[in-house]
């Protein structure tokens, strides 16, 4: 997800912002749909504004525009208020992505203290409240006369107060969606919590899409339908997480290493590969030291004389024995390695793991008890 994201040339609080390819799409498209409704607004809310300069020419669409800009402006400071708060847990955030239903904010893992994830989740709303607030205050110090900023700035409160109530609602992975789960979870295990609420968190989708569709939202429609596949995807990654639980890396990894030397031929190990049915060995030197990984990919295009120090790549990373398989399973996502190499207390290379070796124990937890 978000792999077309471009990164912005700077950073919030130590923080990579990124805008996906789709926030591109829809930020003229919201552009142009609020400045069709400036009349519509100004007239519902009775306000002393002349909106005769606001819809004339280009007026109504620069505004849509400067009122889109500050939307996504809000929703950033919103998912900051997230990551601000997940940091007195000793949680970092990897990044915020700006796209088309919002922001999101990317944590290396969530607090695991109990009820951690519902104070990191409420404090977005918080956030939303406090920017309403002050565009409010803003609202003091303009005169209704300047029409454009005056639209601008109450645009932005009012946005910003329905923005912290629809995140408030009860679904994941809406803030109101983890706030549920985390109090939950205070009298139930993490699963169960994640499934009770996953079970809200559906129904309320297909109200939220029906809804979208009697009223022709096509947002509402995409919101829906987005909750109702992030659900899915939270309560696999629930299970996914409470069944690696249960082992360690040291149950998991593969022993002993099984290696090449560096000078070995390329041709020589296309047949080892084929024999053994392996797609990478790690490369170790005659004294033992572990300099890199050839790869299938490595080999396809090499002449068959050339050796193995001359195609490979770096050796895989390291990780110890002693830790979990959710924290392996994490940082083999998060840094994208398909192979670790184990080391003991004194760094010593003692095994090695895969995401196969991942997927094999789920197979057999997946087959009950007798498969134990």
């Amino acid at each position: 997800m978000f792999k077309n994201a471009l990164r912005l040339p700077f950073r919030l609080l130590g923080i990579p912002v990124y805008l996906d390819i789709t926030f591109l799409v829809i930020l003229p498209i919201l552009a142009w749909l609020i400045g069709n409704q400036i009349e519509p607004f100004l007239e519902i809310l009775e306000l002393p504004i002349d909106a005769e300069p606001l819809i004339t020419g280009w007026t109504p669409y620069l505004l849509g525009l400067a009122a889109a800009v500050a939307l996504f402006v809000s929703v950033l400071i919103h998912e900051l208020g997230h990551a601000v708060t997940a940091r007195f847990y000793g949680v970092e955030t990897e990044r915020i992505t700006l796209w088309l239903l919002g922001g999101m904010a990317h944590f290396k893992e969530m607090p695991k203290q109990r009820g951690a994830e519902a104070v990191v989740a409420i404090a977005g709303p918080i956030t939303s409240f406090l920017v309403g607030f002050v565009a409010w205050l803003g609202l003091s110090f303009v005169p209704v006369e300047q029409g454009g900023l005056y639209f601008v700035l109450l645009y932005t409160m009012y946005m910003n107060v329905l923005l912290a109530v629809f995140n408030m609602i009860p679904a994941l992975p809406l803030d109101g969606g983890r706030v549920l789960r985390s109090l939950l979870a205070l009298r139930m295990s993490h699963l169960q919590a994640t499934r009770m609420s996953a079970g809200i968190s559906r129904f309320l989708a297909v109200a939220l899409g029906i809804f979208g569709l009697l009223s022709f939202n096509i947002f509402l429609i995409l919101i829906a339908f987005f909750v109702y596949m992030a659900v899915t995807a939270e309560t696999q990654y629930a299970l996914f997480t409470e069944t690696l639980s249960r082992f360690s890396v040291d149950s998991l990894m593969s022993r002993p290493v099984i290696s090449v030397d560096p000078e070995v031929t390329v041709d020589e190990v296309r047949k080892r590969m084929m024999s053994e049915a392996r797609l990478a060995f790690p490369v170790r030197t005659g004294g033992g030291d572990f300099v890199g990984e050839v790869r299938l990919e490595h080999l396809r295009e090499a002449p068959p004389g050339r050796v193995v120090a001359e195609v490979m790549s770096e050796a895989p990373p390291s990780i110890a024995v002693t830790v979990g398989a959710n924290d392996l399973f994490d940082k083999m996502i998060r840094d994208e390695n398909h192979r670790l190499l184990v080391t003991d207390e004194s760094g010593a290379v003692v095994g090695i793991v895969t995401k196969t070796d991942l997927v094999r124990a789920l197979q057999v937890l997946s087959m009950g008890p007798r498969a134990m």
